[in-house]
Parts: C-alpha cells; sequence; structure tokens
C-alpha cells in the first residue's frame, strides 16, 4: 500500500504541472478559441493578477510614506480605475467568445436547414428511379444509384447531427414527454442497422430484466430513438470483426436501465473526461479508421439528461467498453 501511495503522489504533481501547462498554453489556447493571444482568458487573468500585485504593493509603499490621507484616497481611486478598466477588457473577451460561440451555433442551425431540402429531393428522385424505371436501368446503373443512397443517407444524418447540436447550444432541444417501449425502440434499431451487423459479424443480443413489454418510459420517441441508434451505431463501429454486442434492460429505482457492452477497441484512460464533449473522437479510433464526427456521444448525453436520465460508461482499451442510460419508468 506504501508503495502504491508513494506512486500516486507523483503522478497526482504530473497531473497538476501538465494541467497548469496546458492552461498557461496562451498560443494553443487562442487557435482553440478562435481570438488573438491577448483576448484569451489566461492571459488577461495574467495581466490582471499582475496588476493587483502592483496595486496591493503601490498602496502599501504609499501609506507607508505619506500620512496625507487624500494622497492615499487618489492613489487607492487610480488603482480601483485600472483594475476596473483591466476587468472590463476581461468581460468583453468573454461576451466576444459568447456571441462567436452564439453566431457559430446560428450559422449550423440556418446551413442545415437548408441542406435538408436538397437533400430530400435527392432521396425523392432516387425513390422514382428505383420503383418506375428499375427495369430500364443496367447492374452498373442500379450500383451507381445505391452508392448515391448510401450518400446521401450518410449526409442527412450528418445534418440531422449538427442541427441537434445548434439546437442544443441554443438551449432549443424541446423534448415530448409520452410513453414509449424501449423493446419496440432496440428492435427497430436492429432491423435499421441490419446491414451494418451482417458485414460486421457481429451478434447483437437483447435481453430484459423482467418481461418485455414492462420496459416503458418517459421520453421523446424520435430523441430517444436517436440516442439508442447513435449507441449500438458506435458499439458496431468500434468492435472487432465476428465480434458480440450486448444489450440489457433493467428497472432500478423508478428508472429503466439502458447498458451496451461491446467488446470493442475501448477508450483509454486518459480520455474518458472528454467522452462526451463535442467533436471527441479517441486517439486509438484512427487505426481502425472508423467514421464519425464525435457529435453522437454529446448528443446522446443531453438527449437523456433533458428527458430526466442519467449517461455513464466503463471502459478499458483493447477489452471493450459499456455504455449506460437510465430514462424514468412510465
Amino acid at each position: 500500500m506504501k508503495g502504491g501511495y508513494g506512486l500516486g503522489k507523483p503522478i497526482l504533481a504530473w497531473k497538476t504541472k501538465m494541467k497548469i501547462t496546458n492552461d498557461l498554453n496562451l498560443k494553443r489556447q487562442a487557435s482553440e478559441l478562435g481570438v488573438s493571444i491577448w483576448q484569451t482568458p489566461s492571459f488577461l487573468f495574467i495581466v490582471m493578477g499582475v496588476i493587483n500585485i502592483i496595486a496591493m504593493t503601490t498602496t502599501f509603499i504609499i501609506a507607508r510614506n505619506y500620512d496625507d490621507p487624500r494622497i492615499l484616497v487618489l492613489s487607492e481611486c487610480i488603482v480601483t480605475g485600472v483594475i476596473f478598466f483591466f476587468g472590463g477588457m476581461i468581460v468583453n473577451g468573454v461576451e466576444q467568445i459568447a456571441r462567436l460561440n452564439r453566431a457559430k451555433s446560428e450559422f449550423i442551425a440556418i446551413a442545415s436547414h437548408q441542406l435538408r431540402t436538397p437533400l430530400a429531393a435527392i432521396n425523392w428522385e432516387i425513390e422514382i428511379l428505383k420503383s418506375k424505371f428499375k427495369k430500364g436501368l443496367t447492374k452498373r446503373q442500379l450500383q451507381g444509384i445505391e452508392n448515391i443512397e448510401i450518400s446521401t443517407k450518410h449526409m442527412a444524418r450528418l445534418v440531422g447531427d449538427l442541427l441537434d447540436v445548434a439546437k442544443i447550444d441554443q438551449k432549443r432541444l424541446n423534448l415530448k414527454k409520452e410513453k414509449i417501449d424501449l423493446v419496440q425502440i432496440i428492435d427497430e434499431t436492429k432491423s435499421n442497422l441490419r446491414a451494418s451487423l451482417k458485414n460486421n459479424g457481429i451478434v447483437l443480443k437483447l435481453n430484459v430484466s423482467g418481461r418485455k413489454n414492462e420496459a416503458m418510459v418517459l421520453g421523446d420517441l424520435e430523441k430517444i430513438k436517436l440516442a439508442v441508434e447513435n449507441l449500438v451505431s458506435n458499439s458496431i463501429k468500434y468492435s472487432r470483426k465476428y465480434g458480440k454486442i450486448e444489450i440489457l434492460l433493467k428497472k432500478n429505482n423508478g428508472f429503466w436501465v439502458f447498458s451496451i457492452k461491446d467488446n470493442g477497441i475501448g477508450i483509454p484512460n486518459s480520455q474518458h473526461k472528454q467522452v462526451f464533449s463535442k467533436f471527441f473522437r479517441s486517439y486509438n479510433v484512427s487505426r481502425y479508421q472508423a467514421e464519425g464526427t464525435g457529435l453522437g456521444l454529446y448528443i446522446v448525453k443531453n438527449i437523456i439528461k433533458e428527458s430526466g436520465g442519467k449517461v455513464w460508461f466503463k471502459s478499458k482499451e483493447g477489452i471493450g467498453s459499456i455504455f449506460y442510460f437510465s430514462l424514468p419508468v412510465a
């Protein structure tokens, strides 16, 4: 135990040092926030700290060397004015970042809405080609239409994700509260992803603790479907060929708990805190060339949270992951 404790202290000190180093990396912070170095919170925080030190030192020297209270009051007024000036700069910097973030979210929402119309038109034309003109097309032409359909569906999914993220960022993710059947949602998701399961040789198994017709929860049907599909899709993407995915539904303290377990690539411990962040993709994903934007888990977390539930996970690199969410019993 002593050895482990002794090892833990240097590791904690190293992590603290790395955090401070990252926080003071002004160039990196400016690049991530899309602002100038002098507008970054860390830079303004450092400036504010230096000004406070100078102010306190100056006030101390004046109080020590001058007996006239007017001089002391005047110096304090000047110091207070300087602090207010730089404090205003910090507030303006934070406001600018907030405005930029809002503008970005609004742009994404508008662009996503605009993209939906042409994508719907392409899907409509594909359906007409497949239903009315299929007999007059060659095998190569039919394959081309199928490829267009797959790409269009992929694009529609991406646009939908971007629109959902924009709604989440703008606090406009309005969810219905209706009685929905989790087992039915899982069965539909399994049917929708049958091709992906078959292509990867993956078996998906569902276990329900209790009777299947009892797994009723409160939530928005379309959004809970999206959350389940995102989790199942992730498990398929990051599982090895001929793997196994297990879904378990269990009732616990007024909630139905959904868990999905895979024997895939897992998530490194160092990245566990970032899993539900926007655009998160584990560094070991590139080795498997898995597609994705890193928005799925961020969307899942917000849907479940707004539905009155919780999301959590366990994962070990090279062994697999288990993702959970809970929803109130209907």
